[in-house]
């Protein structure tokens, strides 16, 4: 029982994974790092949680493909993760593989860009949430009061929080996903 295991775990899969994985948050948490001015550690630890969160949700993707009853999808999207091809019976199978490669890429890069840009919002905020209530503890001012008072110089400052955000999450994952598809290239 336990050698069959062995001969079904995509255990070459796994380990580019976590290659991958650890390459894009070294990458990323480099560019974090210099958009958003924060430590190292913070910005390997927003990488870490943001890949981590994006990878999980692509696998959760993938498995939803991989339940709908086509056949032949079923065999590209197995055939594209385990071996970075797909299969084309014509003769211009390497271009074609190229198309669809690049196509593929392109759509888990912006399903990634999406997750990151939500998660990497909701990191900032809850952080920035908690050191807010901690300055209001201090503070005898309450909450209610100074967030209703919002002036068209903070509503701006917000805006451009906002673009700065969208400006870090864009360039860390289009950086580390231009790396992993040159090294996948490579690889294969």
């Amino acid at each position: 029982m336990i050698e069959d295991l062995w001969l079904v775990l995509p255990l070459r899969a796994v380990v580019f994974q976590s290659l991958l994985l650890l390459i894009s948050i070294a990458i990323e948490s480099v560019v974090l790092q210099r958009i958003l001015n924060i430590s190292r550690k913070t910005a390997t630890e927003y990488s870490a949680i943001l890949n981590l969160l994006s990878t999980f949700i692509c696998w959760l993707c993938f498995f939803l493909i991989q339940s709908i009853p086509l056949k032949t999808l079923q065999i590209q999207l197995i055939r594209y993760v385990f071996y970075a091809r797909f299969i084309s019976p014509n003769l211009f199978s390497d271009f074609q593989n190229g198309f669809y490669f690049l196509l593929a890429r392109i759509c888990i890069i912006l399903i990634a860009l999406i997750i990151e840009l939500i998660g990497l919002d909701f990191l900032l905020n809850f952080i920035a949430a908690q050191e807010l209530e901690i300055k209001h503890l201090i503070s005898s001012k309450e909450p209610e009061a100074t967030e209703n008072k919002k002036s068209r110089f903070q509503k701006y400052r917000e805006s451009q929080l906002n673009k700065i955000k969208f400006k870090a999450t864009f360039w860390a994952n289009f950086s580390s996903n231009i790396f992993i598809s040159a090294l996948i290239l490579i690889v294969t």
